[in-house]
């Protein structure tokens, strides 16, 4: 479409001249006689530049310039006047207007001056969209995405409400997040007016706009949002397969949604079904690199659960012998035979804390909330690492007891072992004589502060600085550059973060924070989860 440009002038010469040369370039062009005029066109339609007059009766282009901007803030504005007044065009910069220029008009300066205002229209509009699409990129957790989203998308539509509803298995629609509904009426029906979009897709892809004097035929009235109500659903699809509907509302009429929205909106939807899709990507990936996790360990965990199985079964066996010794009579010790199977008890246990391990690791219920022990979790890692960490190094461990953080157990002892299991690879690179890992935590300022150092060979600046980032690793083949950067989402999604310091040659220390659970007498400052990642 071409760019839109609003003339606002009470000599019709003028007008009729500025649009003659105007279309000639191009441009889409509208005009208006007076102030109030062109405020009215601005409820109907969203131009990128308006061109006004400073002296006109019932309205001066100062005013329109103010009001204008209330009403369409991207848009830019040249005000054009016959009178060099120093006083109005001061006023007019501080109000927002692009540019003054004098009439009568030097043509080319005028082009000039039009191709720059729309050039920044442009790229305002563009730098808008990139603003809110890195928001919706810029974590990997699938369940904040919608959210971001929502917010993102009410703040570059400049919309009053913002409804993104998803498509569940059964087929129907489900609010995925909402921001700015005014009542639990007007979000019914707004997912009503989803579900009509959705069952019209076979006939009509295309997205549905309404408004007064502007109706669509799959929506019927909109009458029941308001008198000066209009309305952008847009639907997201991947090719054949349907992922939702954006729903954009804004009430008042003097911003009503029009056509030239729908580009807009477009960009907008085509960004968010990428977020959606890299969204669900991450969630899929996180899920394999958990058991990708639990690959790399899993012939130190067989290690582990072998040897108290054959504890077991050795006891179980003696065990069997004196049982049949009583039963021909023959002599026992029942203080060894009690030892025995005391013994077989202490390995079952120790398998089955294994297992309990493993079951808590590969758990996604990352978002459960509650207190618990923060050695539970470490001690966890610690024995699921086990065979990982002791071929490299001695693991040194400094954990108080009673500390206990808001987090769910399995998915923080899945960042501890990631970060155990990069402790010792590390420390397979190394070539010094003493190879240590060290586990230590603390109290620290309301967190429960824990620290995994190792005594490798380091990082270098330039790769630490890029650690985090999702898919980067120094691996090569072998690693999938995500478990880091998954490691830092589940520490902020539970309200801490991850941090790491490293000098070449001296080791690198890992430092994680969790809300630590007030000790008794002690004022909880509320902690607020970070909704950035890398």
């Amino acid at each position: 479409m071409p760019e839109q440009i609003l003339v606002v002038d009470d000599e019709r010469d003028m007008r009729l001249l500025l649009r003659y040369q105007l279309e000639q370039e191009g441009y889409a062009v509208i005009e208006a006689s007076d102030g109030k005029a062109a405020l009215k066109l601005l409820r109907e339609c969203t131009p990128g530049l308006i061109i006004t007059d400073v002296r006109m009766p019932f309205m001066s282009g100062l005013e329109l310039l103010r009001e204008a901007k209330l009403v369409l803030p991207a848009t830019e504005v040249i005000v054009a006047t016959g009178y060099a007044e120093v006083e109005t065009a001061i006023e007019c910069m501080r109000a927002g207007a692009f540019d003054l220029i004098r009439k009568p008009f030097n043509i080319h300066e005028m082009y000039a001056c039009v191709t720059r205002a729309l050039d920044r229209y442009r790229l305002n509009a563009s730098a808008d969209l990139v603003r809110a699409s890195q928001s919706f990129f810029e974590t990997n957790e699938f369940d904040r995405i919608p959210q971001s989203i929502a917010e993102g998308s009410r703040t570059l539509m400049a919309a009053d409400a913002v409804v993104l509803m998803m498509q569940e298995t059964q087929g129907g629609l489900q609010v995925a997040h909402a921001c700015g509904l005014s009542s639990e009426d007007e979000a019914r029906l707004l997912c009503e007016l989803g579900e009509r979009v959705v069952r019209a897709l076979d006939s009509d892809r295309t997205p549905a706009l309404a408004a007064p004097g502007l109706e669509d035929r799959r929506l019927g009235s909109i009458q029941a949002l308001g008198k000066g109500a209009s309305l952008i659903l847009h639907p997201l699809l991947v090719g054949e397969r349907v992922l939702g509907v954006l729903t954009l509302l804004r009430r008042d009429g003097l911003r009503m949604f029009g056509r030239k929205e729908l580009d807009r909106a477009a960009m907008l939807a085509s960004h968010v079904v990428l977020a959606l899709e890299n969204g669900r990507l991450a969630f899929q990936l996180a899920s394999s690199e958990r058991l990708a996790t639990l690959g790399q360990v899993a012939a130190g965990i067989g290690h582990e659960i072998n040897n108290p199985a054959a504890y077991v079964l050795s006891n179980l066996g003696y065990i069997q012998e004196q049982v049949v010794a009583l039963r021909q009579g023959e002599p026992v010790d029942l203080q060894e035979l009690e030892q025995a199977v005391l013994d077989a008890r202490e390995g079952a246990r120790r398998i089955s804390d294994i297992v309990r391990d493993m079951r808590s690791l590969a758990k996604t219920d990352a978002e459960a909330g509650g207190w618990f022990e923060l050695n539970e979790a470490i001690r966890s890692a610690l024995r699921i690492a086990q065979m990982e960490t002791m071929r490299q190094a001695n693991v040194e461990t400094e954990l108080p007891g009673g500390l206990e953080v808001r987090g769910s157990p399995g998915p923080v002892s899945q960042v501890f072992v990631n970060l155990l299991v990069n402790a010792a690879q590390a420390l397979e690179a190394g070539v010094g004589p003493r190879k240590e890992i060290r586990v230590t935590a603390r109290r620290e300022a309301g967190m429960a502060v824990i620290e995994v150092s190792d005594t490798g060979p380091g990082i270098p600046a330039e790769v630490l600085s890029r650690l985090f980032q999702p898919f980067f690793t120094t691996k090569g083949s072998t690693g999938t550059g995500l478990g880091l950067s998954i490691s830092r989402n589940i520490v902020r999604r539970f309200g801490g973060d991850i941090s790491v310091r490293s000098v070449p040659g001296d080791g690198t220390v890992f430092t994680v924070s969790l809300p630590a659970r007030p000790a008794e007498g002690e004022v909880q400052v509320p902690v607020v989860p970070s909704r950035s990642a890398g």
